[in-house]
Formats: C-alpha cells, sequence, structure tokens
C-alpha cells in the first residue's frame, strides 16, 4: 500500500512538471523556436542524459523481437505526443489545447478495456467524468477567448490519442526492461525520425538573440518536462493502471492556473476552488476503482 502511494506521488510530481511545461512551451514558441526545433532540442537533451544516466545502471541487451515493439512505443509516446503537442500549440490557443487534452483520460479508459481487458467499473466511469468536469471548468475561466486553428486542435488531439495508445499497449515492455535502459532507446528512436527538420531548423534558429529567460525555460522543458517526467512516469506505468496513469492528466490546467496566481497573472477563485476539487475528487475514484484482478479474485472468492 505505501508503494503504491509513492507511484502517486510520483505522478503527482509528473503533473506538476508538465503543468509548468505548457505556459514554458508556448512561450519557447512564440520567442522563436520553430516547433522542429521545440523536438528536437527534447529528443537530443534526453537523449543524451539518458545516456549518461544509463552507466549507473545494469547494461541490458534488448531482445531481438522487441525492437518493433519499441519504435511503435517510441513513435506514439514521443515523437507523435511530443511532436505533435509543439507543432499544435504553435497553431492553436492553450485554452483549446487544454479543452482537447481532457479526452485523454476518456479514451485511454476505453483502450485499456479493448487492450488491457480492464473492466470499465462504474465508479471508475463516473470517476473520470467527474474530473473530466472539472478540467472544463477550470478551462472555460481561464479566457475569455477560445480562438485557435481547427487544424491544431486537431493535431492535439492525435496527439493526446497517441499518448493513450502508448499507455494501454506496451505494459509488457515496460516490466521487462529498466526504465533507464528503455527511455534511452525509445529517445534515440524519436530523435533519428526528427532529425531532418530538426537540424535544418536549428542551424536557422538566431541562438544569440534569446536571454537568460528563454534559455531558462528551454533548459526546463529538456531536462524537467522531458527527462525527469519521462523517467517518473515510467516507474509509475509499471505500478499502476493505464486509465489511472491517465486522470492525473485532468491535473495540469489546475497546477497551469495555480502557476499563473503565483506570478500575479491571474487570481483564485471560487470556481478554480471548486474545478480543483472536482479533478482531486474524479483521481480519487479512479484510483479506488477496481482491477480486472481485483474483480477476479473477489469473483473466485464467492464461488
Amino acid at each position: 500500500m505505501r508503494s503504491r502511494w509513492r507511484l502517486h506521488l510520483v505522478m503527482l510530481c509528473v503533473t506538476i512538471i508538465f503543468g509548468i511545461n505548457g505556459p514554458f512551451t508556448k512561450a519557447l514558441l512564440g520567442g522563436g523556436l520553430t516547433p522542429y526545433t521545440h523536438m528536437f532540442c527534447r529528443f537530443l537533451g534526453a537523449t543524451i542524459l539518458f545516456w549518461i544516466a544509463s552507466i549507473w545502471v545494469p547494461r541490458e541487451r534488448i531482445n531481438l523481437k522487441d525492437w518493433g515493439k519499441m519504435a511503435l512505443a517510441s513513435l506514439t509516446g514521443i515523437f507523435f505526443n511530443q511532436g505533435l503537442f509543439a507543432i499544435g500549440m504553435s497553431m492553436t490557443s492553450p485554452v483549446n489545447q487544454s479543452l482537447v487534452a481532457t479526452l485523454g483520460p476518456i479514451v485511454t479508459m476505453l483502450l485499456a478495456a479493448v487492450v488491457l481487458k480492464e473492466p470499465i467499473t462504474r465508479l471508475k466511469g463516473i470517476g473520470v467524468f467527474v474530473g473530466a468536469s472539472g478540467a472544463l471548468l477550470l478551462i472555460s475561466t481561464n479566457g475569455s477567448s477560445t480562438a485557435g486553428s481547427t487544424l491544431g486542435d486537431l493535431i492535439c488531439a492525435i496527439a493526446t490519442i497517441s499518448y493513450a495508445i502508448y499507455l494501454t499497449s506496451f505494459k509488457a515492455l515496460i516490466q521487462k526492461y529498466h526504465p533507464v535502459t528503455l527511455m534511452k532507446w525509445l529517445f534515440v528512436i524519436s530523435l533519428l525520425g526528427s532529425a531532418p527538420l530538426g537540424i535544418r531548423d536549428m542551424m536557422r534558429t538566431e541562438w544569440s538573440s534569446f536571454d537568460a529567460t528563454f534559455y531558462g525555460q528551454l533548459a526546463f522543458v529538456v531536462v524537467g518536462a522531458t527527462f525527469v517526467a519521462y523517467l517518473l512516469l515510467l516507474f509509475a506505468q509499471r505500478g499502476l493502471r493505464p486509465t489511472v496513469v491517465s486522470i492525473y492528466n485532468y491535473g495540469i490546467p489546475v497546477i497551469a492556473s495555480m502557476l499563473a496566481v503565483m506570478m500575479g497573472q491571474d487570481q483564485l477563485t471560487l470556481t478554480k476552488v471548486a474545478s480543483a476539487v472536482l479533478i482531486l475528487l474524479g483521481v480519487f475514484m479512479v484510483t479506488r476503482s477496481k482491477s480486472r484482478q481485483q474483480l477476479l479474485r473477489e469473483h473466485l472468492r464467492n464461488e
């Protein structure tokens, strides 16, 4: 029980990091980085950091038959998720992107039911939609304008669905290898895929024109929101169900709103408090819902 609460603490840390990442990413894209440069910087920095970290973990050989799964995991969990997120963010508003992201836990719950045969219990279903209502309530108060490109919204939706596929389809692969071993190869694959456009745009970027704040935000995105967050996320995935991991996405707008309040960019209102309570209630309900194994054990005891 204690170890599970540690995993939930890990997911809380990931949620905080991703909550900060959104505003920083929007600032970087608006400040001179192209989406392809942003993507390549994340992949390159994380690849270097994971390979350095691999020095301190036991060396593992990737089974030949697992390379296909590795490529698909890299594409869905990193390349399409992070890459399309940056492209979508450059074309739409943060409010629209947050609205689209609320699809994540719902899609994950449905995919987990199909792929992993995880039951959609009443408590889990209610929890997902309670969390969604809290996120939507918060997003609706975060700006009067929701102007954004329809194409950008669609790209963000594809990124969200891609991440849901990653959460539900590679449980066995995640359990088989050490998180650092897995991540160093997943990021290498995504780095190679992003290299042609990423290197081109990096060479065209006027790096000397950026100030210290810009580089500080970029460092956080690369080190915090990519290396640290993905490493913590993988540890959490090894012990938590996909729907439980995904439900924490609803907390990202809360973190972003709290950051805006602390920076004097927004005010704390009763609506924001109510939305946070709904999101926390939704997370609690999903974490308390029973897994397929728990329901099976109960069925066997009752026979």
